[in-house]
């Protein structure tokens, strides 16, 4: 990281609309104010291993603390996933994240340290001990006194690219990338967060039970980052739907806004039409909802735009080999797509000095317990992510699980099953809950 690139992004912290050295994470957005007085900290640790100091964040599923490791003194981030038992979907999420997250150690991938439980209202909360980070990149992108030079942008792209492949070789497609799940610190260090879409990168895969989700709701990664296949409900195709949302990711730090700033399915199907041009027939032929495929057609005359145009900045002149990863990032064809080996290795990345050879990938497949992650019903999802939560509680009694590897998950099933089942009658004894978030 050049001295220039390291003293343009300190800007951050002399923006107005980012006015603390965090970066901006002083306050809960203005939208989600009312709930702030649900959305506490307050939580029994044994020994009060972590002492919250306030919140940083808050998302779709839950809200995240800065906290301090009362024995080391050093600050960590903790995700507070509350009532994470309650509906199918935060204890599919929350599983998802635990079981991805347990095996991944990258630099550029953000650490698990530690997972603890305390009894909710209604089910169990969860609290996922994490690196703490001083920001986001969707902060970055929309601070207007920071400057984006291509430099800049092709080293948050670099490392984006190397936690991706680390991700992508180990069998799992992470399919909710976006600005808000890159978290940066001002050193210019960039970590992928957040996998609780994760899903194992099955090349073919549909699942006919998000058929009707994938056209009526934005449950299936955010709408402006969403890849065609999963927009035109198709057969996925593994970790392209990823390559989709790098090339959404590299075209906003371009533009300092969304390239597909769709509000609705239809409004998003149009806008990526209106740019991208009507798809091949191959493609129409394997789009399986009557609805999309008749809301295709009626823009027969949609024709395709140059990247020069779309990409057009004023006073910006984006070099030819960013054009042309663009192009092959953002195809409406997932097989006309590159992959992440492809990728990392465009003359876009290659041509500046930090670029290095042979990145580093997981030396092992994440398979068996992921895929049944997707096949349990409440009630089994509910006895899993107890199980694991307790896994971890047991085995690490709160020491830092880097310091483990991915054995200490491996190693920690030996339970007990009539403890574990105690909690899931606790949960099941509370009116099903509906996620306020």
């Amino acid at each position: 990281m050049t001295k220039k690139m390291s003293e343009s992004f300190n800007n951050l912290e002399n923006s107005g609309k980012m006015p603390s050295k965090q970066l901006g994470f002083n306050r809960v957005l203005d939208g989600l104010k009312k709930r702030q007085l649900l959305l506490d900290f307050h939580f029994d640790k044994a020994a009060e291993v972590y002492e919250p100091i306030r919140n940083i964040g808050v998302g779709a599923f839950g809200i995240v603390c800065e906290a301090v490791e009362t024995t080391s003194n050093n600050k960590v981030a903790i995700k507070k996933i509350s009532h994470a038992s309650a509906t199918p979907t935060l204890a599919r999420r929350t599983l998802r994240e635990i079981r991805v997250l347990r095996y991944i150690k990258h630099e550029n991938i953000v650490s698990l340290r530690d997972i603890f439980r305390t009894p909710g209202a209604l089910g169990i909360d969860v609290y996922l001990v994490m690196d703490l980070m001083e920001g986001s990149l969707h902060q970055v992108i929309y601070n207007e006194n920071q400057p984006l030079e291509d430099e800049l942008i092709a080293y948050f792209l670099y490392q984006l690219l190397r936690g991706l492949k680390y991700i992508h070789s180990a069998g799992i497609a992470h399919r909710d990338l976006k600005p808000s799940n890159l978290l940066v610190n001002s050193d210019c260090r960039l970590r992928i967060a957040d996998f609780g879409m994760a899903k194992l990168a099955s090349k073919g895969h549909f699942d006919e039970a998000e058929e009707h989700c994938f056209y009526m709701t934005q449950h299936v990664s955010t709408l402006p980052y969403r890849a065609p296949e999963l927009l035109f409900v198709m057969p996925e195709h593994g970790t392209a739907v990823d390559m989709w949302a790098v090339g959404c990711i590299l075209a906003e730090m371009l533009l300092k806004r969304e390239l597909f700033p769709g509000r609705n399915v239809s409004g998003q199907i149009k806008i990526l039409l209106n740019s991208l041009g009507k798809p091949s027939d191959k493609l129409l032929n394997q789009i399986r909802c009557e609805k999309t495929r008749r809301l295709i057609e009626h823009f027969h005359d949609a024709c395709r735009r140059e990247w020069e145009h779309v990409l057009f900045v004023p006073d910006r002149v984006v070099s030819e080999s960013c054009l042309d990863l663009m192009s092959q990032l953002v195809a409406l064809d997932a097989d006309d797509r590159i992959d992440i080996h492809q990728a990392i290795n465009h003359p876009f990345i290659t041509s500046f000095d930090f670029y290095v050879p042979l990145e580093s990938s997981c030396p092992f497949k994440v398979k068996m317990d992921m895929a049944d992650v997707e096949k349990l019903s409440h009630q089994g999802l509910t006895e899993a992510l107890i199980q694991d939560v307790r896994s971890a509680e047991s085995y690490t009694s709160g020491s830092n699980l880097l310091q483990r590897g991915p054995s200490w998950y491996q190693n920690a099933f030996k339970l007990d099953q009539d403890a574990a089942m105690r909690d899931i009658d606790f949960h099941r004894q509370r009116t099903p809950f509906r996620s306020i978030y």
